[in-house]
């Protein structure tokens, strides 16, 4: 109470005397010595500064632009280190792609060579027609002929779509030993010729023959008797599954007889020679 009465009685006390403190502490006053000296100077007519700090400020930026420019200088100037190690990179891949050009000419140069000897091998002392009929067999050369063309297509996208509404590589299987069954003579799927030693499987999301992916539409050229073909594919076990496939998974399938069907030659074949081994020798020794 005694220090509220005494503050009520001192009408004329600065309020803000006691943060006189704190304003030194935010608003710090000029030095001694300067604030001084700057008052002579004015007590003199003179200004209070020299201008010193406008030098202060040139030379400061006449500092920083000179290590601007350095700097500038040193990162244009290239790296000699860099530079040859770059230059020799160059250089080591330039006689990389050479040394390539010429294995890959070499390699070409060889297949060809092994190419005529298997021609040689492989030349038979037969009858041509049965020579003819290996090659037939063995998908080494193009066949034309009277056959079908089979299309399937994946079932029309709609909002009660499912997974199973497309055509997978068993369904390809099934339909292929059919027509081999009924006597095709030759059978390619999207122009990939099928042979005996011929695959067809789903890799991923695509189906795959022979190690090449397949898009869709798959369609399917078969070379036989047409009518026992058309039978099977309308009416037979195939017919049957190719019947299921429409009505229960929405695919697409389209027969059409054909009076001239094209099957390529197989793209992945080789040529093997098999040789008699001479038991003459082992016979005599046994005796």
């Amino acid at each position: 109470m005694r220090f509220l009465r005494n503050r009520v009685a001192d009408p004329d006390r600065d309020p803000a005397a006691s943060m006189a403190l704190l304003r030194e502490v935010m608003d710090p006053p000029l030095d001694p010595g300067y604030a001084s000296w700057a008052e002579a100077r004015e007590a003199a007519g003179l200004p209070r500064s020299t201008g010193g700090r406008s030098l202060l400020l040139l030379v400061a930026a006449v500092t920083l632009g000179f290590l601007l420019s350095v700097a500038a200088q040193t990162l244009r100037t290239p790296d000699s280190a860099d530079a040859t190690t770059r230059e020799e990179l160059s250089h080591r891949i330039e006689v990389a792609d050479g040394i390539g050009d010429e294995r890959a000419a070499q390699i070409e140069v060889l297949r060809q060579e092994i190419q005529a000897l298997q021609d040689l091998r492989a030349r038979p002392p037969l009858d041509p027609g049965l020579a003819d009929a290996a090659a037939l067999q063995a998908g080494a050369r193009a066949v034309v002929g009277e056959g079908v063309v089979l299309t399937l297509n994946d079932a029309p996208l709609s909002a009660d779509s499912h997974d199973g509404d497309r055509v997978f590589s068993r369904d390809l299987q099934i339909i292929v030993n059919g027509l081999w069954a009924t006597g095709a003579e030759a059978i390619a799927i999207n122009g990939q010729r099928l042979t005996s030693t011929s695959t067809i499987r789903f890799a991923g999301q695509a189906i795959v023959v022979d190690l090449k992916a397949l898009a869709r539409p798959y369609v399917i050229e078969a070379i036989g008797p047409q009518d026992q073909l058309v039978d099977e594919l309308r009416s037979g076990g195939t017919g049957t599954y190719l019947t299921e496939l429409r009505s229960d998974y929405g695919i697409l399938v389209k027969l059409v007889p054909e009076d001239e069907v094209t099957v390529p030659s197989a793209s992945r074949l080789s040529t093997r020679v098999a040789t008699v081994p001479d038991t003459t020798a082992t016979t005599e020794d046994n005796s």
